[in-house]
């Protein structure tokens, strides 16, 4: 399991990379295109020569990337659905030109045409997007709240869309969202519940499909359907729950990111310290060997975390893969 944080790379991606490496990170996402936007940058090599080098040199990875979260892979509007597939496919090729393993991509809504409607067209989405894409990073189907027409609130639904692209095992996978889950109602704060909840994840998928965990507090009800992220320790999500996950056998093998926006000392400084306590906080858990030592100034000019993954305000078994 390696560990690490969504982090804003800005116009200095090497720079970026050094501040995330001073913190602890082993691993890191980022965004290789406007998460807000459907316009994909011109390819830039010089840029993306420069992150690769810097991933090597600093012995991060894996690395992921975030899609932007307009894509809606289960749309019914056919505009909507071409635009997103056409999104996410030079996403995954940008993705593979930083040297980065997964993309992850929220799976969307269907918008009124209902649960198996938009599951239908979500894995036609991704047959879509696989077919065409060239080799590369996978391909992250990451769980959702349920939120009004969202669909991903159910390991079933995640495991219908695998079902539909056999052809893409390889390339196609899954992301857990904490928060997510708990939003779902999947109570993950003690450690009875998190090991149901990964025999759940098993049964249904298989702990082996899951190749990033996004680890998130939340500061909402269980079942609240609200998708709101907190630091870890800081939200509502018992610590037993979350240690119980990061020290489970069958997730030994993912990426763990942290997603929460980097909190600010002052406007436009941001307070890496601060960020430093939260992973190492996550290291305790994870039972991982923590540095005491005061961290060194990352950054001293500061910068605001202007691109940070986005919380939305919306509304008896067989125990495997769990760690005593």
């Amino acid at each position: 399991m390696r560990i690490g944080r969504h982090i804003p790379t800005g116009s200095q991606p090497g720079q970026a990379l050094q501040r995330a490496k001073a913190i602890g990170c082993e691993a890191v996402q980022v965004f290789v295109t406007n998460p807000r936007g459907w316009a994909v940058p011109a390819t830039d090599p010089r840029r993306e020569t420069v992150f690769r080098a810097a991933t090597e040199e600093l012995g991060l990875g894996p690395v992921v990337v975030h899609a932007t979260y307009l894509i809606n892979l289960a749309s019914p509007r056919d505009d909507f659905f071409a635009r997103s597939t056409d999104l996410l496919r030079a996403t995954l090729e940008r993705a593979g030109r930083h040297g980065a393993s997964d993309v992850v991509v929220h799976i969307g809504s269907h918008m009124g045409s209902g649960v198996e409607t938009g599951l239908g067209r979500l894995a036609e989405g991704v047959r879509r997007v696989l077919d065409d894409a060239q080799p590369g990073p996978r391909l992250l189907l990451e769980n959702d709240v349920g939120a009004g027409g969202e669909i991903g609130n159910r390991f079933e639904h995640l495991a219908d869309v695998l079902a539909a692209a056999p052809d893409h095992r390889a390339r196609l996978g899954v992301c857990i969202d904490t928060a997510h889950l708990w939003g779902a109602g999947f109570d993950i704060g003690t450690r009875e519940g998190a090991e149901n909840v990964l025999m759940d994840i098993d049964r249904v998928i298989g702990l082996d499909r899951v190749r990033v965990v996004h680890l998130n507090d939340t500061s909402v009800a269980l079942g609240s359907h609200r998708d709101i992220h907190a630091r870890v320790g800081e939200g509502i999500i018992g610590q037993e729950g979350l240690a119980t996950l990061l020290r489970a056998p069958g997730l030994a093998h993912t990426a763990v990111i942290l997603e929460t926006p980097i909190r600010e000392e002052t406007p436009g400084k941001s307070d890496w310290a601060h960020e430093t306590a939260h992973l190492r906080r996550v290291l305790a858990l994870a039972g991982r060997p923590v540095a005491t030592d005061a961290p060194d100034e990352p950054n001293p000019a500061g910068d605001a975390d202007t691109d940070a993954p986005r919380a939305r305000t919306r509304a008896p078994r067989t125990k495997v893969g769990v760690s005593r």
